[in-house]
């Protein structure tokens, strides 16, 4: 047997404590607890940041990555079919270019850059043969299929496709050149809602409907059979190579419940994984590779879903980004302000229920828990804030009456102090920077101010007096905020998605948000920010409140872990990878005390004991 420093190049390192980076392959032993230890690989499902909209039956490619997928339209309850793309770029989910035609029950081959899509069932028109390709940015329109078929597989690039099996010819199998379809060999087990991976001349087909085992591999002409899924299903996902091939999820017979389970192909059989699905599944968008795939929507016992799950096997433990709760609030409010950061918070004003009630409660959180601290002078909801929990600063608001003020306040750690007035009187404005350098910008004005009462104004504050600033390029009502005051966020309100950058001088517009909603809570900088819960926009009498979590990196949006509890009329502090998410209500005229802490993707090396019998 090869000795360990024969195998590595090194002998195993006698040690009082483990490495601080160790690498693959390196063992040690520790003295000071006398164990052999080194990186062992562990195999997991974690979970990633949802699609914007929940949908089944859309189109995806397995020669998409972990780190840059696609998935196009779908099925979604409620609804119906639709046109819509999102592309996950590792981290979250954003709205991508429209489908030429809405479709569900069709599938997809190619990359991000240069996808693919065929086949399907528009509404009520089953079969089809229309063909789209992506370049990353829109589709259109390609020629047609030979033969109309839906929920059937796909596979391979976007100058070399091929679609095999579904309803409308169970057998055939089609290829694609990047112009035109042309007919390959049959598959040996006609089939549909199969699973589908690899490429044009070396493909692989598994599973499918009726309930089945039997794989098949394609070597450009023809299908050969193979080693047999030890799960028959249906409606399953697969992704990888001919020859390193990942099957999960899926519907098993007699009842079609949906599975966990997951198996991986070597090129001869499948075996078992260990590591299941979180949530069990079928019908789902895919991409990756048997050691890095991605799992996204589908149907579930419950309807559709919009959950992610991302499946990695390394020697490294990846904790997934989440949202956890923290301590309460002293007294529930909603339309309140906090400033800070996740362990050092303050939170001010606001408005009690169920009369909404106006409130100058000021708490200080520690990471724990809340403290109630001395009140404001004057009690006032929709009001902005900036500063940090030693150095707080509030301005404007509705004070009771109702009376739009303009007025401000400083927070020494203890108690609140008057400083001079904002030049414009506004509520549901939003606030960023410091106490001696803070931004306030956007909100609603008396009736009778420009336009429809909705603030473009921006004002800036020195530590002693506001001037005004560059005006929003939109008047906005209910934003939200985050930065400092040379470099602001501005996104949401009463429109909705817009998102705009201050410089210090002037505002521009910036990617929307994936989905629209107003006074949600804000953290972070004006390029690693975060934007988490709000009211989608509706008229005021049916706002819906929702969990939604998006982070920005100073061009787009996308996706992130929900929060546990949906909340609109919220406020927020701290950073992209630390947020804190305080009050705010779960509908309107409620208020809610919760608090709620978000921490960021870990990833950490599997240091593992071993033993040398």
């Amino acid at each position: 047997m090869a000795a360990y420093k024969d195998l590595v190049g090194q002998k195993i390192t006698k040690v009082t404590s483990n490495p601080g980076e160790p690498k693959t392959g390196q063992m040690w032993y520790n003295s000071s607890d006398g164990k052999l230890r080194g990186l062992s690989v562990v195999t997991a499902w974690v979970s990633g940041s949802p699609m914007i909209t929940a949908r089944r039956l859309s189109a995806s490619s397995s020669e998409n990555t972990q780190s840059s997928a696609w998935g196009a339209g779908g099925y979604i309850d409620g609804t119906g079919d639709t046109n819509a793309t999102e592309e996950y770029n590792g981290s979250g989910f954003n709205a991508g270019g429209n489908l030429t035609t809405a479709r569900r029950e069709f599938d997809g081959a190619g990359s991000l850059t240069a996808g693919l899509v065929m086949g399907g069932r528009i509404g009520s028109s089953q079969q089809r043969t229309e063909t789209e390709e992506y370049n990353g940015t829109s589709w259109s329109e390609q020629n047609d299929l030979n033969t109309g078929r839906q929920r059937g597989a796909g596979a391979g690039s976007q100058t070399a496709g091929l679609y095999f099996g579904g309803i409308g010819d169970t057998n055939a199998t089609e290829e694609y050149d990047g112009t035109s379809w042309t007919a390959g060999g049959d598959l040996t087990t006609g089939r549909t809602t199969l699973g589908g991976s690899g490429t044009q001349t070396a493909g692989l087909a598994c599973g499918g409907n009726p309930y089945t085992t039997a794989t098949e591999e394609y070597n450009g002409s023809s299908w050969t059979a193979s080693g047999g899924l030890n799960t028959a299903r249906k409606g399953l996902t697969s992704s990888g190579i001919q020859t390193s091939s990942l099957a999960f999820g899926g519907l098993v017979p007699p009842s079609g419940a949906r599975t966990t389970a997951v198996e991986e192909y070597n090129g001869t059989s499948w075996t078992t994984s260990p590591a299941s699905l979180a949530t069990a599944r079928g019908e789902a968008g895919r991409a990756g590779t048997t050691s890095a795939a991605l799992m996204f929507g589908g149907y579930i016992a419950t309807g559709v879903t919009a959950a992610t799950e991302e499946y990695t096997k390394s020697t490294n433990t990846i904790t997934a980004a989440a949202w956890a709760s923290g301590g309460n609030l002293g007294t529930a409010r909603s339309r309140l302000e906090t400033v800070g950061t996740q362990n050092e918070a303050l939170a001010f004003g606001g408005a009690t229920s169920p009369t909404s009630t106006n409130s100058a409660d000021s708490e200080e959180y520690n990471g724990t828990s809340w403290t109630e601290g001395n009140n404001l002078n004057t009690a006032r909801r929709l009001l902005g804030g900036a500063g940090t929990q030693t150095a707080g600063l509030g301005f404007a608001g509705l004070s009771p009456g109702p009376t739009t003020v303009a007025s401000t306040e400083e927070y020494g750690g203890t108690s609140w102090t008057n400083g001079n007035n904002m030049g414009t009187a506004r509520y549901g404005l939003a606030g960023a920077g410091t106490q001696t350098a803070g931004l306030g910008f956007g909100g609603y004005q008396p009736p009778g101010s420009p336009p429809n009462g909705n603030s473009v104004a921006t004002e800036e504050y020195d530590g002693t007096n506001w001037t005004s600033g560059g005006n929003l390029s939109t008047g906005l009502y209910l934003i939200s905020g985050t930065g400092t005051q040379t470099a602001a966020l501005g996104f949401g309100g009463n429109l909705g998605a817009t998102t705009e950058e201050y410089n210090g001088t002037s505002w521009t517009s910036s990617g929307t948000l994936n989905t629209p909603r107003s006074r949600a809570g804000a953290a972070g900088t004006q390029t690693a920010a975060a934007g988490f819960g709000g009211a989608t926009y509706n008229p005021p009498s049916s706002e819906v409140s929702t969990t939604v979590t998006e982070h920005y990196d100073g061009s787009s949006w996308v996706t992130s872990a929900s929060m546990s509890t949906a909340r609109l009329m919220t406020s927020g502090c701290g950073t992209q990878p630390a947020g804190l998410c305080v009050g705010g209500a779960p509908s309107s005229p409620s208020s809610s005390n919760a608090t709620e802490e978000f921490t960021g993707e870990t990833t950490a090396a599997n240091v593992t004991d071993f033993t040398t019998s």
